[in-house]
C-alpha cells in the first residue's frame, strides 16, 4: 500500500511538472506573438504571414533546387514570427516532415524576411536536422509539427526577447544581428567584389550592405530549378 502511495505521489508530481512546462511554453509563445504584433500591427502580422506562405507555395510550384524540402516533404510555416524593433527584419522557422519511407529524421529550417523599400523579401538560412531516435521510438514516423515547433522555440527563437530594467519583456535586437549579420552572410569591413558588384562601389552603410545580400539571395534562388 505504501509503495502504491509513493507511485501515486510521484505520478502526481510528474503530471504537475509537465502541465507547468506546457503552460509556460504556451505563455512564452503568446508573449512573443503579442510583442511581434504590437511592433508591426496585428493586420500587418497576418499579412506578412500570408505573404511568406504564398512565397513558399511559389517555391514549391517552381521546384527550386535549393528548396527541395518545399516540394519533397510535408512542411508548415511556424506560427511564430519574430520582428525587430524597426519592424523591417523577421525571423521564423519552417517545420518540415520527411514522409518518404526511408526517412529517419525531420528538419527545422531558419526562415528570414527583410523589408526593403516597403517590400518584403523572404529567404532561408541554416537547417537544423532532427534525428527522430532522440525523441521517439518509431523512427520511420515523422515527428509531429507540435514537436518541431517546440524545438524551434528552444533553438531558433531563443534569445528573441530579453528583460529590461523594469523586469519587462522587450525585443532583443542583438538577436537579429546574430541571425542576419554575423558570419555566413557577409563581412561589411571586408567587402568582396561580389558584394560591391551591383552597387558599383564599396558600401558605406551597413544596413544597405546587408540588404544587397538579402536581395541577391532572394533573386539567385530562381536561377536554379529542377529540369
Amino acid at each position: 500500500m505504501l509503495n502504491l502511495g509513493i507511485r501515486y505521489i510521484s505520478f502526481f508530481i510528474a503530471f504537475i511538472l509537465i502541465t507547468s512546462c506546457i503552460k509556460n511554453e504556451d505563455e512564452k509563445v503568446k508573449k512573443i506573438i503579442e510583442i511581434s504584433k504590437a511592433t508591426v500591427g496585428s493586420n500587418e502580422y497576418d499579412h506578412i504571414y500570408k505573404q511568406a506562405t504564398d512565397s513558399l507555395r511559389a517555391w514549391d510550384k517552381a521546384k527550386l533546387e535549393g528548396y527541395r524540402w518545399a516540394w519533397d516533404f510535408k512542411y508548415k510555416l511556424d506560427s511564430v514570427l519574430c520582428f525587430n524593433s524597426n519592424g523591417d527584419r523577421m525571423v521564423t522557422a519552417i517545420l518540415a516532415q520527411c514522409d518518404l519511407s526511408n526517412c529517419v529524421q525531420d528538419d527545422v529550417h531558419y526562415f528570414y524576411g527583410a523589408k526593403i523599400k516597403r517590400q518584403w523579401y523572404f529567404f532561408s538560412g541554416a537547417t537544423m536536422v532532427v534525428p527522430r531516435e532522440h525523441y521517439q521510438s518509431e523512427i520511420y514516423t515523422p515527428l509531429s509539427f507540435e514537436k518541431l515547433h517546440e524545438l524551434a522555440m528552444k533553438n531558433i527563437f531563443r534569445g528573441y526577447l530579453k528583460k529590461n530594467s523594469k523586469d519587462e519583456w522587450e525585443i532583443n535586437d542583438a538577436f537579429f544581428t546574430y541571425q542576419l549579420e554575423d558570419a555566413g552572410w557577409g563581412d561589411f569591413k571586408r567587402q568582396s567584389h561580389k558584394d560591391t558588384l551591383e552597387n558599383g562601389k564599396r558600401f558605406t552603410n551597413k544596413k544597405h550592405y546587408f540588404e544587397s545580400i538579402y536581395l541577391r539571395q532572394s533573386k539567385e534562388k530562381w536561377l536554379y530549378r529542377e529540369k
